[in-house]
């Protein structure tokens, strides 16, 4: 008997962790790509020049689109309101709650308020414990502040995790380097493991546009350099989608595909409330997209958790304190 509960065991497990409709949400599974300071502008200009073929192949696709009506920052002039920085964007992007909320006003982190709003994988493993969650990302703090700061008595819920860490003596010039460990990596696991969610982060955008990898780029759609950035991060988002649909049971698996960014940029900065840096992007790819919602009405990008949650069918408890969302 008790080896055959065990056998029970190992089968349930390998048939959460499988391919096709053995994952934990019965093939449903989710890729959320992020581009770090990739304004909206200069991602349609690369698409337009022809730069950035597979986001527009994927934009202009069955089940796809791009909407501008994204926006970062929160409301203007209410408790929501918080700076267009990475620290409050990613968190943002990553709990599904905004500044007031989540306490975290920089890139300090400093008042981050994790264990009540926590990492949205942290809280699919609350509800689905077999679930397999992977995250892959060139910015250290995605991880060592918003990842590691949501855990539960320290307890990993990150199955799998890959950091690349840019050499700052070297002002970031390494940044693409990163990018392509990154992509590799989460190459790997597309090929050889199962995620149910997966979130890969590419920096080298973000650091074209503040001139750190090279000081004659900014944050415009009329500076090459910055676009060209844009098309060398294109690239790894068209492999990253060539795998998973090279996946043996693809087409028994239904993939939510996400790209967005945590803000925009002027000049070489950003942190402000002008367009150029609070209205983003979404290019998002599944066959029960909002699209009516995403596509005519502003939508802040704390939408994109419960736009997991939804595909996932993971039903957000109440202590969760999530944003209200539309119907």
């Amino acid at each position: 008997m008790k080896r055959f509960l065990l056998f029970l065991l190992i089968t349930v497990q390998l048939h959460a962790h499988g391919q096709g409709k053995y994952g934990a949400f019965h093939g449903k599974r989710v890729l959320f790509i992020g581009i770090d300071g990739c304004r909206a502008d200069a991602l349609l200009a690369a698409m337009e020049r022809g730069l950035a073929p597979q986001m527009k192949m994927l934009s202009e696709s069955d089940d796809g689109l791009l909407t501008r009506k994204f926006y970062a920052g929160g409301e203007m002039g209410k408790p929501t309101h918080q700076p267009t920085v990475s620290g409050p964007g990613w968190t943002s992007l990553l709990t599904g709650v905004w500044m007031d909320k989540h306490g975290v006003k920089d890139n300090g982190f400093i008042g981050g308020r994790y264990q009540t709003f926590a990492h949205f994988m942290f809280r699919i493993k609350e509800v689905k414990p077999d679930a397999w969650c992977a995250s892959f990302a060139d910015w250290p703090p995605i991880h060592t502040k918003i990842a590691d700061l949501s855990r539960l008595n320290d307890k990993e819920f990150l199955d799998e995790k890959f950091t690349a860490t840019p050499d700052a003596s070297r002002h970031y010039i390494d940044n693409p380097e990163k990018d392509i460990e990154v992509r590799d990596e989460a190459l790997k696991s597309l090929r050889s493991c199962n995620a149910d969610a997966m979130f890969v982060y590419f920096g080298q955008v973000d650091e074209f546009g503040h001139g750190a990898t090279d000081s004659r780029a900014s944050f415009s759609p009329d500076s090459t350099l910055y676009v060209n950035a844009i098309s060398h991060v294109d690239s790894h988002v068209g492999e990253l989608l060539r795998a998973m649909r090279a996946r043996k049971k693809f087409a028994e698996e239904d993939w939510l595909v996400l790209i967005t960014t945590d803000h925009g940029g002027r000049g070489n900065g950003h942190g402000g409330d002008s367009d150029e840096e609070r209205k983003i992007w979404l290019i998002a790819h599944g066959k029960d997209l909002p699209r009516e919602r995403l596509l005519n009405e502003p939508t802040p990008q704390t939408a994109i958790v419960p736009m997991i949650y939804k595909h996932l069918g993971v039903t957000p408890k109440a202590e969760w304190n999530p944003e209200p969302q539309k119907p």
